[in-house]
This record gives C-alpha cells, structure tokens and sequence, in this order.
C-alpha cells in the first residue's frame, strides 16, 4: 500500500522546471526506449497515455529479449520470449501505442552503449522525434546492466544524433531531440495523470502476471 503522507513530502521536495514540464506535454513525436518489455510502461504509462489522447505519435523500442523473466523453467527461451512480445504488445494497446520495435538483444546481456547505440541512432533519425524517453543509468543502485546500457546507449544516440559523420548510412533529417529519464532519482519536471491512471495499472498487469509464473 503507498504511504500517501510520504509520497506528499516526496513530491513537494522536487524541484520543477516548469520549461521541461512544458517540454514534456507538447511532445508531438515521443520516442520510448525500453529495456525490457514492462519498463516503460511503468514509468511513464500513465503519460504515455495522456499524449495518445493529445494527438501525439509515439513509439516504443524494446531493446531486449526477456528472455530470463520467467523463473518456471517449464518454458523454453522462444516461448518465454513470445509470451513477453505478446504481453508487450498488449500493454501498449492499452496505452493506445501500436508502433513497437523489438530489437532481441538477449536479456541480461545488452551490449555495451558504444554497439548499441548504431541501432538507436537509426531508429532515432529514421522516426524523427522531438522527445526521446528512456531509463536513468544514473539511478543510485542500479546494477542491471540492461538498464545501464540501455540508458547509457540512448543518451549517446541523442548526443550524436545531429553529427553526420557519425553511423553516416543514417541521414540527418530533424534536430536532436530532448531526452527525458524516467525512473529517476532526480525528476525536474512532474506531469498530472490523474485521468489515466486506470491504463497505466492496466498496461503492466500482463507483464507482472509472467514474472510469477
């Protein structure tokens, strides 16, 4: 059960940008990079929701397989890796987000940020978006290396995302985008969700379910 009296003393101890609020809920082109299936739609479901509902575009990339998700070894790796995709896929209709890319990194052993990070500047320069949202690497006590260079991998493709020369096979069609970090130890910037709470618990209930089994 949430402590709501420590969750009140927690949010009035963040410090808004109201610029980076504003930056947030007139994205009109959201890239979402998750590094697993359920991440994102756990940190930013509700928000995703809201911006399906404005008119905005959105995409999620998965960038690993889940393949370690389920602990009953009575599934193979292709089947658990096909209940995750059809989880995930569920979980973002109930967001109202129909474009998801797997990338089928195997789970637990995403490369590195400087290999993966080719894939995410082409799929960032081939979308086009104007904000791009993903895990903190930075999250005190992170030790999941999926999350740590997925993180990493996202922060440099959007750093690098307007120099040329860099995975020059992909061409420079829109600016950098912005870079939000969901799960973070440091949030800036705080979006009401009150109205889309409801698809926000919806969307990782399947996804819970495969942890247990």
């Amino acid at each position: 059960m949430i402590d709501l009296n420590r969750l009140n003393t927690y949010i009035k101890g963040i410090t808004v940008n109201p610029e980076l609020t504003k930056v947030l809920i007139s994205a009109s082109r959201i890239l979402t990079i998750s590094p697993h299936p359920d991440d994102i739609e756990v940190i930013a479901g509700g928000y995703l929701s809201m911006m399906v509902d404005k008119g905005s575009v959105v995409k999620n990339v998965v960038v690993s397989d889940d393949r370690m998700s389920i602990g009953s070894m009575e599934y193979t790796p292709d089947e658990v890796m096909s209940i995750r995709r059809r989880e995930e896929l569920e979980a973002m209709g109930i967001i109202g987000v129909r474009d998801v890319e797997f990338l089928n990194y195997i789970d637990s052993e995403v490369p590195e940020p400087s290999l993966l990070r080719r894939d995410l500047i082409k799929v960032t320069r081939s979308f086009k978006p104007n904000l791009v949202l993903t895990v903190d690497p930075h999250l005190p006590y992170e030790a999941h290396p999926d999350h740590v260079n997925t993180g990493l991998a996202v922060m440099q493709a959007v750093l690098f995302h307007g120099i040329p020369r860099i995975v020059s096979e992909y061409r420079v069609e829109s600016p950098p985008p912005m870079l939000a970090l969901g799960a973070t130890a440091k949030p800036n910037a705080l979006v009401c969700i009150d109205d889309y709470m409801d698809r926000k618990m919806r969307g990782p209930e399947g996804s819970q379910d495969a942890v247990q089994r």
